[in-house]
């Protein structure tokens, strides 16, 4: 079974938190069943801190098993669900202290999942498919590890594993608001269940914010921020280096292929957006003024640029009759936040009127695609946006995303995707290692903690906790409240983030979550800004409310100073 990068890395950084596992650990065949079952839905991209906050502030040290589907092409475990079983800390009080809880997460549907169903039916929910361990012998699962045990569910299975149950939490890496945009690319889609192949039914398609007060007002708790980045396939990644030494926009002794700050091509925001919309139909339209050749106007695909990136000329279209090189476009599947991001901070969408929209989604077809410029796709979750720029790359087409076929494979194709800042650390700052595709600047500046803390870099957003304030036709509400929310804090400390981190050391910086000044908790930014002490002086918040529609500012609250804001 193929080793899971961050599966196996979060365990490890778990057991430096909060001390290795022990025999206490629970398990349903062994415990019997929980006390208290909390069920989650949302985005995936803060998976690494979630599972370090569970343990954190929620478990006896010692006494969790984890339980997680695994995707059978990839080895990844708990890309759709995952529940924690552990007697809870000492630290939460009565009624949850030595309690067997079962937490269980399902990032299935991405972050509208952790919105849309918990508001339906006046806040009293959409039953969702979710995890269930209760009753399930040991035979059910396979060792993974100590105490972390997988199953592979599809539909043959799925009433084994899956049972239909309301979310009592929902997380996002954004303000849930800007999803909440009926008619537009932002509003969530549905995924179709494993028991039926269909979506759930009664799915509300016109939501517009979540109640704060009432007897259906949710608690809306921040977690911090999370940096964002632009993948690109590792050949445009040259390509891109080759054409700005040429233009004069790298050094000039800058290596291809490097991966160290100095050597990496930027994009400013309007180029990005105008990608982004579907503008710019070919890399043969762009063009750069070659300074080292007498100034002569030269296409991306120029053999000139190809030879200095030493890279072969992708799959040139065949539909126009021009053989043009399609741009290849990663956005995002509906009410995904790093969807959301992107489009708010590339294209003000969908806060100002008029805007430009995120290129429509092409067809998995390989006439559309053929036809189809630029092409657009919208994977599911951080690992499908990898997985489509790996098949971009290799000319393959394992993600169902890359139908064309060419040769013995299918086309090459350069391609960029909207992606978390956190991934392929294994890439060293000589471009070897690593999965095939590589983070590119904006504006100039890499996607690091340090580069968001200092205003330099735009692509970031802050999540949140949300959960019913009240629910009265639940008699463990209170309980469930109490956990919810120790969750939610750790989830926004700067200790919880640093953690996370670890694993998201890039070779030119690193990357992650970090926690902000606006907490009320007062934490405080270092100046100069340290990776161990993550936290942002910046904030979307106004007025209480945190939203993606307003320009972020300096939070008046951190009273630490802002040295480290970028002066130029």
């Amino acid at each position: 079974m193929k080793t899971s990068f961050s599966f196996n890395k979060i365990a490890t950084a778990v057991a430096l938190l909060v001390g290795a596992h022990s025999a206490q650990a629970l398990t349903p065949w062994t415990d019997g069943a929980p006390d208290i079952v909390i069920y989650t839905s949302g985005g995936a991209a803060q998976d690494r801190a979630i599972d370090l906050a569970v343990e954190s502030a929620l478990v006896e040290p010692g006494t969790s098993d984890w339980f997680s589907d695994v995707t059978s092409a990839t080895g990844q475990r708990g890309s759709r669900w995952r529940t924690y079983y552990f007697r809870g800390k000492s630290t939460l009080g009565a009624g949850l202290a030595g309690a067997k809880i079962a937490l269980e997460k399902r990032s299935y549907g991405a972050a509208g999942y952790g919105v849309v169903p918990l508001l339906a039916n006046n806040g009293n929910g959409l039953p969702l498919e979710h995890l269930n361990i209760v009753g399930l012998p040991q035979s059910a699962w396979t060792s993974d590890g100590s105490k972390r045990w997988v199953a592979t569910i599809n539909a043959g299975n799925a009433t084994t594993y899956l049972t239909k149950a309301t979310s009592d939490g929902g997380f996002l890496g954004v303000d849930p608001e800007i999803l909440l945009k009926p008619g537009t690319e932002n509003y969530p889609e549905q995924v179709n269940e494993f028991t039926t192949g269909s979506p759930e039914a009664n799915w509300p398609t016109n939501l517009r914010t979540v109640p704060r007060s009432g007897a259906n007002g949710f608690n809306v708790v921040a977690t911090g921020g999370l940096v964002y980045g632009i993948g690109v396939t590792q050949d445009l990644y040259k390509v891109l280096q080759a054409a700005q030494v040429k233009a004069g926009k790298l050094p000039a002794d800058v290596v291809i292929g490097r991966y160290d700050d100095r050597s990496i091509p930027s994009l400013n925001r309007d180029f990005l957006g105008s990608l982004l919309a579907g503008k710019i139909k070919a890399w043969d339209q762009v063009k750069i003024v070659d300074k080292t050749d007498g100034n002569q106007v030269k296409s991306l695909t120029d053999p000139d640029i190809l030879d200095a990136a030493g890279v072969d000329a992708p799959y040139k279209e065949q539909g126009t009759g021009e053989e043009l090189t399609p741009v290849a476009i990663g956005r995002r599947n509906r009410g995904a936040a790093i969807g959301a991001v992107a489009y708010a901070k590339l294209l003000h969408y969908p806060a100002l009127k008029s805007t430009n929209i995120p290129a429509p989604t092409t067809e998995n077809d390989a006439d559309e695609e053929e036809f189809t410029l630029p092409i657009a796709k919208s994977p599911g979750g951080v690992n499908g946006t990898i997985a489509l720029l790996t098949d971009w790359q290799n000319g393959t087409n394992n993600t169902g995303f890359n139908n064309v076929p060419d040769g013995a494979g299918f086309a090459k194709r350069w391609g960029f995707a909207v992606n978390s800042g956190d991934r392929n650390a294994g890439v060293t700052a000589n471009g070897t290692g690593g999965e095939p595709w590589r983070y590119i600047k904006i504006d100039g500046y890499a996607p690091t903690l340090a580069n968001v803390a200092s205003g330099s870099y735009p692509y970031w957003a802050e999540g949140v906790v949300l959960y019913r304030n009240f629910k009265p036709s639940d008699a463990q509400w209170s309980l469930k409240t109490r956990v919810l929310k120790a969750f939610a804090d750790d989830l926004g400390s700067p200790t919880i983030a640093a953690a996370a981190n670890a694993n998201a050391n890039l070779a030119f910086g690193r990357s992650g979550i970090f926690a902000t000044t606006r907490d009320p908790r007062g934490f405080t930014s270092s100046i100069p800004f340290n990776d161990n002490n993550p936290v942002v002086p910046f904030t979307h918040n106004n007025a209480g409310i945190t939203s993606l529609e307003i320009v972020p500012v300096v939070d008046e609250n951190a009273n630490d100073g802002f040295v480290n804001v970028e002066l130029r």
